[in-house]
């Protein structure tokens, strides 16, 4: 391997099996200068890099990675993004440079779809980050059109004519309107988490987490109560209705709740929580 000394620039050679991996303490045979000379580290992975090449980031330390920490984003995936930006630029450099000769405007470029930033988009916190959205905007929507449409006079009016008994604003707003304002709350919530999962910040995992556990609770409950409010109507009942009934709050627990326990314990996973570890 080839030496230089720091001091007076002097180079020579020093075969590598001279040299130990904690380096090797030498002296300069013109000015006497001593410096350690070290091997140069081989790169065994070109994609595993200790700073970001998107956000900055870095460990300041030997820890390196392929994929952000703190942005997500694939190193390999960037750097393979930069090359094809840089060629195809290029290329409309070498076509504009054809048409000017022939003194023809070159026809415009077309904005490229980089299979790169596809895959980027299909990240996983992305995914989830979306359908939280969704789930919001359609939630909200339902809750927003009930509350419009919630008009407790015309209700009372027409359960008292049903009844021939006085019905309180109170029974009626718990009974048809009070689950429209839940639906509404929960929209916000929602709205809210989403938001903080697209900008990665550390209160979305937990934020996320405690929404998922609120609907796995609120949905048998609400069935619950439903169901109550069926036994105690006066209305006939039967052995097999009250069978029906039972089965029906545990076939509908269970077919809400188990996906959204697996999404919640898949929010554990380190390919998730890497990304809001800063």
């Amino acid at each position: 391997m080839k030496i230089t000394c720091p001091k007076c620039n002097a180079t020579g050679s020093i075969p590598d099996h001279e040299v130990p991996e904690s380096g090797r303490f030498i002296s300069c045979p013109r000015c006497n200068e001593g410096f350690t000379v070290t091997k140069v580290r081989a790169v065994h992975d070109a994609y595993l890099v200790d700073t970001c090449p998107s956000c900055s980031f870095s460990t300041f330390g030997d820890e390196t990675f392929s994929t952000c920490p703190k942005c997500g984003i694939a190193v390999k995936t960037f750097v393979e993004r930069q090359r094809e930006e840089q060629m195809l630029k290029h290329n409309q450099e070498l076509l504009g440079k054809k048409f000017n000769n022939v003194d023809v405007a070159p026809p415009p470029a077309e904005p490229a779809v980089s299979v790169a930033d596809f895959i980027d988009n299909l990240h996983p916190v992305n995914l989830i980050s979306w359908g939280v959205a969704a789930v919001a905007v359609i939630v909200l929507g339902l809750g927003l059109w009930g509350v419009i449409g919630y008009d407790s006079v015309a209700i009372k009016a027409l359960l008292m004519e049903e009844s021939g008994e006085p019905v309180s604003g109170l029974f009626v707003f718990l009974h048809y309107g009070l689950l429209h304002w839940l639906k509404v709350l929960y929209g916000l919530a929602a709205m809210a988490v989403s938001l903080l999962l697209i900008k990665r910040l550390k209160s979305a995992l937990h934020a996320l987490s405690g929404l998922l556990w609120v609907t796995i609770a609120l949905v048998p409950l609400s069935y619950i109560i439903t169901f109550i409010y069926w036994v105690v109507a006066p209305i006939p009942h039967t052995i097999g209705g009250y069978l029906i009934e039972i089965l029906n709050i545990i076939f509908m627990s269970a077919l809400v709740a188990a996906p959204l326990y697996l999404l919640e314990q898949y929010l554990h996973e380190r390919k998730i929580t890497s990304v809001f570890k800063l």
